[in-house]
């Protein structure tokens, strides 16, 4: 009797957890990309130094889906950065980005509160570039193109409607300039990802 008893609390949890991907439900997330705040470089040239440079970064990633079949979600995965970098001599470098991709999302269908899952995503990018030079003029230059994304992780399911995930992603865009078509940028990042979902 007690095996049973443990057995049906079991089946009843792991269909709980299964209950928020199924077929019509939707997931909402937010996270962030875990790399350097803060940071600081000094180039070294034969024992002399140059410039010290200090730099702040922070990056949001926001995303929508809707399982269109058991455990299979399709919709919207964003990434909002601002990059800023500030020169020893008072220059600085400020960069702003926006990723728009639709994304596929598979959770692996597996017993317990982790949840293996995979992505992949196909979409646009833009970015503005801003040099502001202690005394002058700015310069500002703007860029976009197609970029690709494919990551992995797991989902940590805290109560039957809400997970922390953590993951690997990488991320390959190429980029054209607004004013000069002839000048493309190839960028590739591998991140690591840390963020929260509902489903509802």
């Amino acid at each position: 009797m007690k095996k049973l008893l443990v057995l049906l609390v079991v089946l009843l949890t792991a269909s709980a957890i299964f209950a928020q991907t199924k077929k019509g439900d939707f997931v909402l997330s937010g996270g962030t990309g875990l790399t350097s705040i803060f940071t600081s470089s000094t180039p070294v040239y034969d024992g002399q130094s140059g410039d010290k440079t200090k730099g702040s970064s922070i990056s949001f990633l926001p995303s929508f889906g809707y399982f269109v079949i058991d455990n299979l979600a399709i919709g919207l995965t964003g990434n909002i950065a601002h990059n800023a970098y500030k020169y020893e001599d008072g220059d600085k470098d400020v960069m702003n980005s926006i990723l728009i991709l639709p994304t596929a999302i598979y959770f692996f269908p597996i017993d317990g509160k982790i949840r293996p899952l995979a992505q992949i995503g196909v979409g646009i990018a833009s970015q503005t570039y801003k040099y502001i030079p202690k005394s002058g003029s700015n310069e500002e230059s703007s860029s976009s193109g197609i970029c690709f994304n494919i990551g992995v992780g797991i989902s940590y399911f805290i109560k039957e409607n809400i997970s922390f995930n953590l993951g690997l992603s990488y991320t390959r865009a190429t980029l054209t300039d607004s004013d000069d078509n002839k000048y493309k940028e190839k960028q590739g990042n591998l991140g690591c990802n840390l963020g929260i979902s509902v489903f509802l």
